[in-house]
């Protein structure tokens, strides 16, 4: 009768392979991933982003100007129509979230995944914006300052 031998890893080999793997991956991931204020900070650009190219499609869409107008204090973003019969025109916060049908008023601080500790804003017009924290969009998707209305925005 002839005695077979047994081929594999023993326990202690296993052990010190699978220590070794835990060692790197636990060096590596932290590495590789974001702070939690880095992806707060991402979503809340996301949050900003999201209301302008709502604002910006509800003035295609309509054919009525909307827009958008974010508050450095508060931390907040609200979406607006503007009421081009009044001088100067009036801003109406009367647009609802497409998602949750509630009035367009973000408040960053309230939201878990979007806090931020400071909000600025970077803003470029082609001219003397006074209210250069309000911006809208004519029915064919041009920003424009809200006071005064001719004024173009060049970024924001």
């Amino acid at each position: 009768m002839k005695v077979r031998t047994q081929r594999g890893y023993t326990l202690v080999e296993l052990v010190i392979v699978v220590s070794t793997i835990a060692l790197i991956a636990a060096i590596a991931v932290p590495a590789t991933t974001s702070t939690g204020s880095d992806k707060q900070l991402e979503v809340a650009a996301e949050e900003f982003a999201t209301a302008m190219r709502f604002a910006r499609s509800e003035s295609l869409r309509t054919g009525k100007p909307h827009g958008f107008r974010q508050t450095v204090s508060d931390k907040r973003i609200r979406v607006f129509s503007l009421d081009e019969t009044t001088i100067p025109p009036t801003l109406i916060y009367d647009i609802h979230h497409p998602v949750d049908k509630q009035l367009y008023d973000i408040e960053l601080d309230l939201q878990s995944l979007a806090a931020a500790d400071s909000v600025t804003r970077n803003v470029v017009f082609r001219g003397t914006c006074n209210k250069n924290a309000e911006a809208y969009f004519d029915a064919n998707g041009t920003p424009w300052c809200t006071d005064p209305t001719n004024v173009l925005l060049e970024s924001f």
